[in-house]
């Protein structure tokens, strides 16, 4: 059955959502300001909602910055002060349920920013029908591995799934690894998804061993590239593209198209100064992700 989740309440426009502290550093080795931070997130609300909509939000809030020694937040339970036009849906949690936040529209994403939100964890399912991904993710971590041989496996992947006639979709991680994501249009749950997932992964794996492995225990991977389907599973969440990660220069989470997946690719050039005009340029390029 669908999630319960609250009434629609009608927000205020976003200009009126007030901001506070706009002029604090929070990215200090690159001088960025929460006051950028939100003028990013803005622009890029009209590609990254849909990524978030009616899907529940973790939160990983900094609300003094980036860096060692500042204080860091996993929010899922969403405080009874924040608005009430904010919509929640309540799930069972390991020891008490669970009010997650639903960030449906441009003025929660902006109140939630201004609450010190830098990157936005969502499920990988949406309110009505949980049990069911929207999409599979294949995580490409590289751990001590080069970026190269990242490339070398999300285009191994592609390769494999073009065979199977599966539309995938690449993009950076927001770090230092890629995700593809594969829209999931099979009959059934996450336990299928996954299977499915880890079957694939087998096959990359098996194509190239020297620098990809399945292994979930680091000491055993060496320096190969980790081929990680473990995030497709109910209440797992995912980092979605659009979403600013607390690197030094405030990177951004950005899709790709395949063609940019190349020996060339350097993940750290899209950042919060960067993505706005290559999603001006280009759309969404994974619009498709979602249905759009």
């Amino acid at each position: 059955m669908p999630a319960r989740s609250t009434p629609r309440r009608t927000p205020p426009p976003a200009q009126m959502v007030q901001f506070s502290n706009v002029g604090k550093v929070m990215f200090p080795e690159s001088g960025i300001t929460k006051g950028q931070i939100l003028e990013f997130y803005l622009k890029v609300a009209a590609v990254l909602i849909p990524h978030l909509r009616d899907r529940p939000i973790t939160l990983e809030r900094m609300p003094d910055g980036v860096g060692e020694g500042k204080p860091r937040f996993w929010q899922k339970n969403t405080p009874p002060y924040y608005p009430k036009w904010i919509r929640r849906v309540t799930l069972p949690g390991d020891e008490k349920k669970v009010q997650y936040a639903l960030v449906n529209d441009v003025e929660t994403l902006a109140y939630l920013v201004n609450q010190g939100a830098i990157t936005f964890h969502p499920f990988l399912s949406r309110v009505q029908d949980l049990d069911r991904p929207d999409y599979v993710i294949f995580d490409l971590d590289p751990g001590g591995s080069r970026f190269t041989d990242v490339v070398k496996i999300a285009v191994a992947l592609h390769k494999i799934l073009e065979s199977m006639a599966v539309k995938s979709f690449p993009k950076t991680s927001g770090k230092s690894g890629l995700h593809v994501l594969v829209p999931w249009t099979q009959k059934g749950d996450f336990e299928t998804a996954r299977a499915w997932a880890e079957g694939v992964a087998s096959q990359v794996v098996a194509k190239l061993p020297d620098i990809a492995t399945t292994e979930r225990m680091k000491a055993a991977r060496g320096v190969r590239v980790y081929v990680d389907v473990v995030q497709n599973w109910r209440a797992k969440h995912i980092v979605p593209p659009y979403v600013v990660r607390p690197t030094p220069t405030a990177t951004v989470s950005t899709p790709l198209q395949w063609k940019e997946v190349n020996a060339k690719l350097d993940p750290r050039k899209f950042t919060i100064k960067t993505v706005p005009k290559r999603v001006a340029a280009k759309g969404d390029l994974m619009g498709d992700v979602v249905g759009r």
